[in-house]
């Protein structure tokens, strides 16, 4: 189940069907190709909505419909889109504990504003980096959640990697052949 969703006011991601390819969609406009990283591994939270990716004790959770999506302009920018959102979760009483670093970092595939942060889940501490990408003409809101004791640089390291890895299409050849196979795909998923 999406928690992050849930806990921001019952919003519910666009569910699409995952391939086994090592490039999935997370939305209808963008692509996370993780061939030969360790997100290939990475399994599909099956009890959710589509929109949860499981790997070891890190959860991605990722939105095109993020609190506030609706309300702003083509015009607005990454910035002014975060800082919309940072309203209504407050607005929410879902205000972070402690924002450590925010930052603009850009990627291979767009650039991202990203909150690098300690939460708390449904009663339970957590480190996490927040990040509204742009990609292409499209953007996306991705929580990257970790155990309250993981080290910033971690979490600061792990959250750009996963910005890399995201695209407008189905970028690699290799990933996005049809005889492709996800190593593990079959026993990654939990549910």
């Amino acid at each position: 189940m999406n928690l992050r969703a849930l806990t921001i006011g019952g919003i519910v991601a666009l569910a699409l069907p995952h391939t086994v390819a090592a490039c999935s969609q997370l939305s209808a406009h963008i692509w996370m190709c993780d061939r030969d990283t360790p997100w290939e591994v990475a399994g599909w939270d099956a009890a959710g909505d589509g929109s949860t990716r499981i790997l070891g004790d890190m959860v991605l959770n990722f939105t095109e419909e993020w609190p506030g999506y609706e309300i702003a302009d083509d015009l607005a920018t990454l910035e002014e889109r975060y800082a919309t959102y940072s309203e209504w979760i407050a607005a929410d009483g879902n205000t972070p504990l402690e924002v450590f670093q925010s930052d603009r970092v850009n990627f291979a595939g767009g650039t991202a504003v990203r909150a690098l942060q300690r939460d708390a889940l449904d009663g339970d501490e957590l480190m996490s980096a927040v990040m509204l990408a742009e990609v292409g003409a499209s953007r996306i809101m991705l929580y990257l959640d970790t155990p309250s004791d993981t080290a910033l640089a971690d979490v600061d390291s792990q959250s750009r990697s996963i910005l890399e890895m995201l695209n407008d299409t189905c970028a690699d050849a290799i990933s996005c052949a049809d005889d492709y196979q996800r190593p593990g795909a079959a026993t990654n998923e939990r549910g």
